[in-house]
């Protein structure tokens, strides 16, 4: 995939898999790579390929303040189930419905399950790699 696709999306995003990739500028506390990651995401959403699309951002565990994202980003916490299975289920609904959907996340066991399920996937690295670039284009 060379860009992200200007269609209506949604992204279910594995919201702690994702945080990981901003360790480096925060020292690595888990509030603060969740606040990078949607800071980041934040911006991402307003960039024009991704304007139309929204992102469901899944994090493991119980809910947490700090969790905010923006118009288009809506953030879950896994409570009483795993992160995976809310993503596998909502991308598999989504699917089935015609809602066009990606689950974005590096766990390989995860992107198995959806494979299995029909659900399309990306990894963190490649989102990521692809909005950073859309994000250049549109500084220029």
């Amino acid at each position: 995939m060379k860009r992200l696709s200007t269609k209506p999306t949604v992204y279910l995003i594995d919201g702690s898999n994702f945080s990981l990739r901003f360790w480096e500028r925060t020292g690595g506390s888990r509030d603060g790579l969740e606040g990078w990651f949607l800071q980041w995401l934040s911006e991402v959403s307003r960039s024009g390929a991704l304007r139309a699309s929204c992102f469901r951002v899944v994090f493991d565990g119980p809910y947490r303040s700090g969790g905010a994202g923006g118009s288009s980003i809506t953030v879950h916490y896994s409570e009483g189930e795993t992160a995976d299975e809310m993503l596998i289920e909502r991308g598999y609904f989504m699917q089935t419905e015609g809602i066009r959907a990606i689950i974005v996340t590096s766990d390989n066991g995860l992107r198995d399950r959806a494979a299995a399920e029909g659900v399309k996937t990306m990894t963190c690295e490649a989102f990521q790699a692809l909005a950073d670039a859309e994000l250049r284009k549109e500084s220029r």
